[in-house]
């Protein structure tokens, strides 16, 4: 659990990017929430911004880590660490001020849009702020030969004298991590859709590419541009730029492109529990969705 955090800490665009935000936004005498606080390494920077009061919330083991560190460092009279759910979480105050940096690989699949909202409607001012403020999510069409190999394909050979094949269209449904470089994607990426954190947990957006070069198309890689603040903003759009990889969305078979191709997508989203993505690539019709991404109980 440290050796993760420590990766984050380590990420100095994403950390030097909160930190500019809350200097941005926390005001002196402010109370501020930070939701998933981790190391508690956002709590003391809003209370170097001037914070009041802090309410460090982490449902792991790492609220010991922060409470730990907030008297090591003199904040403990600040910061109360509360290692709860978000959502079973009472205050004996509203905080104006929300921090989370709970945001994984495609921004919403830690679940932030929920515990924001949750938040917003218990603990929150009717006029707080919030960091991020609001979230985007990009596709790209991709072609990942090794990606989509490792992942998806595997399944397709005999294994140990096996035919392991059935389990590909479980594969072809689950959302994988990859490192998407520029020179993988077949057309330019396009943001599917873009909420105010917070508001609202199901989203849905659809996008048209025209292919730029052939290859063949085996997903779509997607990534997340969060505003941190008023002209900051935090994106995992380029590989091995920060702590975050990319997502590969893949299709159970790859399509095979034209320079001049044409590909529709449709993405959807439950507050990052579940995906779907769907549409024609190049003529070629596909609907994919987390749903099917592990056999149903019984199944066989």
């Amino acid at each position: 659990m440290l050796d993760y955090h420590r990766e984050l800490l380590n990420d100095e665009l994403r950390t030097h990017a909160f930190r500019e935000a809350i200097a941005k936004t926390v005001r002196p005498g402010d109370v501020v929430i930070d939701l998933g606080c981790g190391s508690g390494i956002l709590s003391f920077f809003a209370c170097q911004a001037g914070a009041a009061r802090v309410y460090a919330i982490d449902s792991t083991r790492m609220a010991d880590v922060a409470a730990y560190l907030s008297r090591h460092l003199g904040f403990a009279d600040r910061i109360t660490v509360i290692q709860k759910e978000s959502r079973e979480v009472e205050l004996p105050e509203r905080a104006n001020v929300l921090i989370s940096e709970t945001l994984g690989v495609t921004g919403f699949d830690e679940g932030i849009a929920g515990s924001v909202k949750d938040a917003r409607a218990r603990l929150l001012t009717a006029d707080a702020r919030i960091i991020p403020c609001r979230l985007g999510v990009s596709l790209v069409p991709v072609e990942l030969d090794y990606d989509y190999d490792r992942h998806v394909a595997f399944w397709s050979e005999p294994r140990y004298g096996f035919d392991l094949s059935p389990l590909r269209v479980f594969a072809s449904n689950a959302i994988a991590f990859a490192h998407i470089r520029g020179n993988a994607h077949l057309a330019p990426p396009a943001e599917m859709f873009s909420l105010a954190v917070g508001e609202a947990t199901e989203a849905q957006g659809r996008a048209s590419f025209t292919v730029q070069r052939k290859g063949f198309l085996h997903g779509f890689g997607a990534f997340f541009t969060a505003t941190l603040a008023e002209g900051i903003t935090l994106t995992n759009a380029r590989a091995r730029e920060t702590s975050w990889s990319q997502a590969l969305l893949p299709l159970e078979v790859p399509v095979q492109v034209r320079k001049g191709s044409h590909i529709a997508v449709e993405l959807q989203t439950d507050d990052g529990r579940s995906w779907r993505w769907r549409g024609d690539a190049a003529g070629e019709p596909f609907d994919q969705t987390t749903w099917l991404s592990m056999p149903m109980a019984g199944m066989g």
